[in-house]
């Protein structure tokens, strides 16, 4: 078994200082995921099935070690993930998010906080070891794990292969060529070569102050109930779109009330895709690695488009970024960069970025504890603005996420504001 592998170009973003992935500053970005209950957890379960999980996945007990300058993974078979126990509710979740991370004591950790009957567990993983369709299948089986216990069920087996999971960048590399990456770049700087200035992506009016009293990151949630996310998802079917298309139309056309001008506005929205089926077999969700790619699609929206017909712009957008296999293409292209022209292009911020994680299953969770939420949560400095969109026993959540250094709260929560009202008019 592989106790021990070199950290791939593609991580190594996520390990650096600075560092960036496109326009998204990736290094030492922590990924939060967690569920809120009513009802009391019991810490000492949940330190043993942290324990599990750790013993179950390679990554999340590996430390990250440098010599000569080179970087890897090396298995720590001691290692035991911390919890750490918060007496507390949303403000201190939002302090946490906030907080300063120390990678120092290992890749994954989590937090327990309380109050009253009102408890969260959140666990904290390095993004550059999960991405977040993963990360969800890790708090699942934290789940699983924690309700065999409580009820005396048997304890799910862990897996027995214990080989560090191959980087996404190094897979691809298996089925994507040079030659198709440098035709994609090509591609890339052969459209930019016909735009001009009034062509640019326009992006949000940065009004932050730099400081905020609530903290840096901030989030607000849209949740849709279960009647709400059916009627959505009926909506997109009758005009044969995708929901990811629709959000995406539906965050265009709120996005662009904010610009006065009554002509044409170009927006830019780039996406976080996962890769895993691009392998025979895909690789499975519940491996911990991240293999979350990149895509986007550029669209031009006069103040009298529609959310639907911003939509199928999107669509078309997208679809023709997965026959170019973009998402695929991108981990490597991005590699081969050896000019300033190209970095520029492929950093420019874009006007939003969505990050849609899809269905996730319900979790297995004892009777007397009543489930009221998940959260996930990965920002950086400066990041662009971004809408995370995840579903659970049918009811949609999405997340709107921003840097407040950069994008006032009065500003986002009128986007908020318009955001609702447009999914609410959609038919």
């Amino acid at each position: 078994m592989t106790s021990r592998r070199r950290i791939s170009p593609f991580e190594s973003s996520y390990f650096g200082i600075g560092t960036t992935i496109g326009s998204v500053p990736t290094g030492g970005m922590p990924l939060f995921l967690g569920t809120t209950v009513h009802g009391e957890l019991d810490p000492a379960i949940l330190r043993t099935v942290l324990d599990e999980l750790a013993a179950a996945h390679p990554l999340l007990r590996s430390r990250v070690v440098t010599e000569d300058g080179v970087g890897y993974f090396v298995r720590d078979d001691e290692f035991r993930p911390r919890l750490d126990l918060i007496e507390g509710g949303e403000a201190e979740y939002l302090a946490l998010v906030n907080g300063p991370r120390d990678w120092s004591g290992g890749l994954f950790r989590a937090y327990l906080l309380r109050a009253g009957l009102r408890q969260q567990i959140v666990l904290v993983i390095h993004h550059g070891i999960s991405d977040g369709r993963s990360g969800f299948a890790l708090l699942g089986q934290m789940w699983r794990h924690y309700t065999a216990y409580v009820t005396g069920a048997a304890v799910p087996e862990v897996n027995s292969d214990q080989t560090i999971p191959e980087a996404m960048d190094t897979r691809l590399a298996e089925v994507v060529s040079v030659a198709s990456a440098d035709a994609w770049l090509a591609e890339v700087r052969a459209g930019a070569a016909t735009m001009g200035p009034e062509n640019a992506p326009r992006t949000l009016p940065r009004d932050g102050t730099g400081t905020d009293r609530l903290g840096r990151f901030a989030m607000q949630r849209i949740e849709l109930t279960a009647e709400e996310t059916a009627e959505l998802v009926t909506a997109a079917r009758s005009h044969n779109l995708s929901v990811n298309s629709v959000l995406t139309g539906t965050v265009l056309a709120a996005i662009r009330t904010r610009f006065p001008e009554s002509g044409s506005v170009p927006m830019f929205c780039g996406y976080a895709a996962d890769v895993r089926a691009e392998f025979d077999p895909p690789v499975p969700v519940e491996t911990i690695v991240n293999y979350a790619s990149g895509g986007a699609t550029l669209v031009v929206a006069t103040g009298d488009n529609t959310q639907l017909e911003l939509a199928r712009a999107v669509d078309t957008g997208l679809r023709a970024g997965l026959d170019r296999r973009e998402p695929a293409v991108f981990p490597l292209a991005a590699q081969l960069v050896n000019d300033d022209v190209t970095a520029a292009l492929l950093t420019a911020p874009p006007t939003f970025a969505l990050s849609n994680i899809g269905r996730v299953p319900p979790h297995s969770i004892p009777d007397h504890i009543a489930f009221v939420r998940d959260d996930v949560y990965a920002m950086g400095p400066a990041m662009p603005p971004k809408l995370t969109a995840f579903t659970i026993a049918g009811r949609l959540t999405l997340q709107l996420e921003y840097d407040t250094a950069r994008y006032s709260r009065p500003q986002m929560e009128k986007l908020r504001l318009t955001l609702v009202e447009l999914l609410q008019t959609l038919e």
